[in-house]
């Protein structure tokens, strides 16, 4: 089952959390507070919030394109990521943190998303680098693929999605495709 991962979805989420973080967070806060908001929300809505591959890194789980969109913020490039130049959103200090330096698009997230966000930022916010990690080598994480790609099932059994979810998820052909068009995308 293909993900569809959206740029400026991802842009907005991102500056979403920092926001609530108050403008700024080292990237592994980030992708922490995003690999337990999406297990939220898989768990209680049936999909992801960003669609975002996640890999099993040293210190946890990773969402692929967001990091890639941090190291491309790191080597400063100008290139365009997904049409969107993303230092029109954020920069890396000195510290290597990100940093925000415009507004998210609230109509971009959905309140079920938002929810689960603010959530994981609440969890999450004042946890050490250990204690994050130690959150984000999960089950799912042992269970990566040769390539480190932790498989969306994995995530849906670790975060306690209903059985119908995980049994769309492992024969999405039996009854329409999970991650289907509208499944849980309330507003």
């Amino acid at each position: 089952m293909p993900l569809k991962f959206d740029t400026k979805k991802a842009i907005n989420v991102i500056l979403f959390i920092l926001k609530s973080l108050g403008g700024k967070s080292d990237p592994f806060r980030l992708f922490a507070i995003l690999y337990a908001a999406d297990l939220k929300h898989l768990s209680r809505f049936g999909s992801l919030i960003l669609e975002d591959n996640y890999i099993a890194m040293k210190n946890g789980a990773v969402p692929f394109h967001t990091y890639s969109m941090y190291l491309q913020l790191c080597h400063n490039s100008d290139e365009e990521n997904g049409g969107l130049n993303l230092k029109e959103y954020f920069y890396i200090n000195e510290q290597n943190l990100v940093v925000s330096i415009a507004h998210y698009d609230d109509s971009l997230i959905g309140q079920t998303e938002a929810t689960c966000l603010f959530e994981a930022i609440r969890e999450s916010k004042n946890e050490s680098f250990e204690t994050l990690s130690k959150n984000t080598k999960s089950g799912a994480w042992r269970e990566a693929d040769k390539n480190g790609e932790i498989s969306v099932l994995s995530m849906a059994r670790e975060s306690g999605a209903p059985d119908e979810l995980l049994n769309d998820l492992n024969h999405p052909h039996s009854n329409g495709t999970a991650f289907s068009e509208g499944t849980g995308t309330a507003s």
